[in-house]
Order: structure tokens, then C-alpha cells, then sequence
């Protein structure tokens, strides 16, 4: 018996307008894909692929998903993804993270993802931290410094004669 190969593609949905974005869901991303397949291909192709493509994961949160397909027609599917361009007019790219013949690689590069974005944000915070502590030191003016060196009535002033 001849086992069924398998490709999994780790996805991003890169939206260029955040305020426009959409929730994923498999079914949304599933009627997307195979519209944008029939226009692009035809539907022999699409119906010969339909079959195989199976979400395994999907996050709507960071806007990644991994998707199975058949190892006949992972190219196809790659193909549709990467045409994509626009969805109800509003700029959309989907970009292919990781292409792996197992589940378990493609855990592995989520974890990298994820932890470079993690990296990535902890990094930022802590820039903006220096920021705000750099800026709120050079907040003193000169006019501050000069009312410090300036007498004040309780100082004792000698007057020479």
C-alpha cells in the first residue's frame, strides 16, 4: 500500500490596511481560496485540489495559518496564495512562511516565528522604555537649571563696600 504524501504550508495574511482587516475563519479562508483558485486556473484544477486542502491550524490573532495539501498539488495551492492581491478591494498578500512534508516542521518554524516576534516586541519595549526615560531627563530646560543657580531670599548676601 502506497502511503499519501502530504506538503504543509505555514501562511501569513499580511493585511496593508490593519484598520480593514478581516477575522479569519477556515470557512472564509476556504471559499477564498478556491474562488481565487477558479479564477486563476480554471476548474479542473480546482476541483482536483479542492479535495486535499485541509486548515490544521489557524490563528487569527497573529494572522497565521497551516494549511494540508496533496504533494501533487501543493505548487498550485502555493501559486494560488501568492497571486492573491486584493479581497473585497482591500490590498491583502499572503506570504508562505514554511513548506514542510510534516506537521511537526512546521511546529517548528511557528515556534520561531513566534519567537522572534516575541523578541522582536520585548525588544521594542524596551526601546521605547529608554525613550521615554532619555527624553523625560532632557525635559529639563535652561531656565530650570539657571532658577537652581539663582539666590534665593534666605541666601546670605555680602555686599561689599
Amino acid at each position: 500500500m502506497v502511503r499519501l504524501k502530504n506538503r504543509y504550508l505555514m501562511t501569513e495574511v499580511i493585511w496593508h490596511d490593519p484598520s480593514n482587516a478581516s477575522a479569519l475563519s477556515e470557512l472564509w479562508l476556504f471559499h477564498f481560496l478556491i474562488d481565487e483558485s477558479k479564477r486563476l486556473f480554471g476548474e479542473l484544477t480546482t476541483e482536483a485540489f479542492k479535495k486535499t486542502v485541509k486548515f490544521v491550524y489557524l490563528n487569527p490573532d497573529t494572522n497565521l495559518f497551516i494549511i494540508r495539501c496533496s504533494f501533487t498539488y501543493y505548487k498550485s495551492l502555493w501559486s494560488v496564495l501568492s497571486m492573491i492581491t486584493s479581497y473585497n478591494n482591500i490590498p491583502v498578500y499572503f506570504r508562505v512562511i514554511h513548506l514542510s512534508g510534516s506537521i511537526r516542521g512546521c511546529q517548528k518554524a511557528a515556534l520561531k516565528v513566534f519567537q522572534k516576534q516575541i523578541f522582536i516586541y520585548d525588544k521594542n519595549t524596551i526601546q521605547q522604555q529608554q525613550q521615554t526615560s532619555t527624553s523625560s531627563l532632557l525635559s529639563i530646560t535652561q531656565s530650570d537649571i539657571e532658577m537652581d543657580n539663582a539666590p534665593s531670599e534666605d541666601d546670605d548676601i555680602e555686599m561689599k563696600s
